[in-house]
């Protein structure tokens, strides 16, 4: 685990109880519908994920989270398949800023939004506080963003450092735009384009502007990158978005 200055963490602390994820919301319609985030008549209680413990990113504490149980199991199918994917060995612990907070339209007032700040397993891990470590070694943003590959796969909005300064020290998911399927891939979502272009440069080491557009240069980059993997389908199916994530997800 990356050693983590007392400074950096007052820092991290100030930024989670003074910011808001209220602005992580695709334009969707209803997405602002009052009814869609509206607290769950049953909330759950989880303390694993992918048989690893949770804990509280602020004081590094293990706790238990809420949140709506059928996005539990979206985060569990998530956990299982990062632990498949990642090549560190099984999670053993997840530092999180929070799954359930009582915000007004926020998915996180729905228990449908978790916020990950850390990830350790056996044989290492993988920090989303960019916060603490950008622009970070090679090996930390190519690991950084093989797990946003991996959350992507499983939730249509996930949000990076890159989508503002909010998320430097955390990456968030929920499924405002995915609902209960499999997450597909918009080229007019720039957050998804951020992770593809993210991967290209980072994990797969092609020469690509990171700037959440999907243009020419970006679909020249993403092409021999699919062939060497044996991608044929394209990006729009949702088998050939999927086999890509995961690829980015396992290239260790």
């Amino acid at each position: 685990m990356r050693s983590v200055s007392r400074r950096a963490i007052l820092a991290g602390s100030l930024a989670a109880l003074t910011t808001s994820c209220a602005t992580d919301f695709p334009s969707l319609p209803g997405a602002r519908d009052p009814e869609a985030y509206s607290t769950p008549d049953s909330l759950v209680n989880f303390s694993t994920l992918g048989g690893a413990s949770l804990g509280y990113e602020i004081g590094r504490s293990i706790t238990t989270y809420k949140a709506d149980p059928r996005f539990v199991e979206l985060l569990e199918a998530w956990a299982q398949d990062w632990n498949a994917l990642s090549g560190l060995g099984p999670m053993t612990t997840l530092w999180s800023y929070g799954a359930y907070v009582n915000k007004e339209s926020s998915l996180h007032a729905s228990g449908r939004a978790f916020d990950i700040a850390e990830v350790e397993h056996e044989q290492g891990s993988v920090s989303c506080r960019y916060d603490v470590w950008g622009p970070g070694s090679s090996t930390e943003i190519r690991d950084y963003w093989r797990l946003a590959a991996s959350l992507q796969a499983h939730f249509g909005y996930t949000l990076t450092h890159l989508y503002n300064q909010a998320h430097h020290n955390h990456i968030h998911v929920d499924n405002a735009r995915s609902q209960w399927e499999q997450s597909t891939f918009s080229a007019g979502s720039r957050v998804q384009v951020y992770v593809v272009q993210s991967a290209i440069r980072h994990v797969f080491g092609a020469d690509v502007e990171v700037n959440g557009n999907w243009n020419n240069q970006t679909r020249d980059a993403l092409r021999p990158i699919q062939a060497s993997l044996g991608i044929t389908r394209p990006m729009a199916d949702a088998d050939g978005w999927r086999e890509f994530l995961r690829a980015t997800a396992s290239a260790t």
